[in-house]
């Protein structure tokens, strides 16, 4: 049974040990599309959630920022349509230290940014003390 396989019937915590166990192998050829399969319903599933949460957190009265000036103040944006452009210069900004991890790459192609950062300039008063926002934003793939 491939990994991808086994990370649909659930074994989702045992196939990330095993793709970590692989370590550099993991970019073989015979082993980098399965994990590529796995990577994309792991993201598939991370934009599902998302969006969920983003209703949820609307319902209830959640504060985001209403004064946005670029998009990566939005609650949620959807990968871009340049987004392979974007991630090709930063593929060449990060080349001389290394490389942008696939798991980045998949999570702007599919994803693409969330902050649920509570608007503070309009209120101070955060709902739930000690709350940690979600926030993954695109600080290299901002544009207005």
């Amino acid at each position: 049974m491939t990994l991808y396989e086994r990370y649909l019937n659930g074994e989702t915590e045992k196939v990330y040990e095993d793709i970590h166990k692989l370590g550099k192998n993991a970019f073989l050829p015979d082993t980098i599309f399965d994990i590529e399969k796995v990577l994309t319903e792991t993201f598939e599933r991370v934009a599902f959630n998302l969006d969920i949460i983003y209703k949820e957190l609307v319902e209830m009265n959640y504060l985001f920022k209403t004064d946005v000036q670029f998009n990566f103040e939005r609650p949620l944006i959807k990968p871009l349509p340049q987004t392979d452009q974007l991630l090709s210069e930063l593929n060449e900004i990060v080349k001389p230290f290394g490389f942008v991890p696939t798991s980045l790459k998949l999570f702007y192609k599919i994803v693409g940014a969330c902050n649920f950062e509570w608007d503070y300039n309009t209120n101070e008063d955060f709902i739930w003390e000690c709350a940690d926002p979600i926030q993954i934003i695109r600080s290299h793939l901002v544009y207005c």
